[in-house]
């Protein structure tokens, strides 16, 4: 499907946040194996996109109060199979890989399993009281966006995403090893296509429009939405989908039990408790 893309996005990242600036972090997993966060400093950025997607109206500023880490990449194959060594993924072969065919609810018991993991490291690193999960729908476009105003953090049309992401116009129908294209400027790679990356956030196609410009730190509850098993947010795009679902403003759905050769996941590292889900 061909879509008209009219995507006017105003993103900021305020100087003062720019000064937090801090080295990231390389978590030992063990067995030669380690996952490697970039800092992403607080700040404020325009979420979601003005013209023919009404889930993704209307724009509207988001502020960041809390800066956080997240991965430098997708959790790969290798990492994942430290947690769980019997996940049959989609594509294999390739150690740095994105993990694939992984449910939401698999990317948080990986989350828990790396709380245990690393609690010692984390402690010696001073982040004893931080916790690790997956980023709410809002940090995670912050995080793409890294400041960029585009459709894509490289900017507009298929030639910026070729830049930066694998989708169907140059995938060769299936995953690659993570880090082969351009970092943004917050370091990440990865972020448009590949995989489908979970979000912590229940799904609400209307939950832009429920919002106040301006708000801070937005995220939605399965609580908020109701339902026994409520669908959750899925970013990024993936290897098989056009450039328009590789949007960094794209939000789409699915039950917290799905899996498929398309999804795979991200995980961060945040001060404070975790939340309700």
């Amino acid at each position: 499907m061909t879509y008209a893309m009219l995507v006017i996005q105003s993103v900021r990242i305020g100087m003062d946040a720019m000064s937090e600036d801090k080295p990231g972090l390389t978590l030992r997993l063990g067995d030669g194996t380690s996952l490697s966060m970039c800092w992403i400093p607080r700040g404020e950025f325009r979420m979601g996109s003005r013209g023919k997607f009404p889930h993704e109206e209307p724009a509207h500023r988001v502020r960041i109060t809390r800066a956080f880490y997240l991965g430098t990449y997708p959790v790969t194959q290798a990492q994942y199979a430290l947690c769980d060594p019997g996940h049959k993924n989609d594509f294999h072969g390739e150690d740095e890989r994105p993990v694939d065919s992984v449910s939401w609810d698999a990317a948080h018991r990986f989350c828990e399993w790396l709380q245990a993991r690393c609690a010692e490291q984390l402690e010696r690193e001073g982040l004893s009281g931080h916790r690790f999960d997956l980023p709410s729908e809002a940090q995670w476009e912050y995080a793409c966006r890294a400041g960029g105003e585009g459709e894509y953090h490289s900017g507009d049309g298929e030639a910026a995403l070729a830049e930066v992401g694998w989708f169907d116009g140059n995938s060769q129908r299936t995953t690659w090893p993570v880090g082969q294209k351009r970092a943004n400027a917050f370091g990440l790679y990865d972020m448009h296509g590949n995989v489908w990356e979970w979000c912590r956030d229940a799904w609400d196609a209307d939950a832009y429009r429920k919002r106040v410009d301006g708000v801070c730190d937005p995220e939605v509850t399965a609580r908020m939405v109701g339902g026994e098993d409520p669908g959750r947010v899925v970013r990024g795009g993936g290897w098989g989908d056009t450039a328009a679902h590789c949007r960094a403003a794209d939000r789409v759905s699915g039950r917290p039990s799905l899996r498929g050769r398309y999804l795979g996941f991200r995980v961060g590292l945040f001060p404070g408790p975790s939340s309700a889900g």
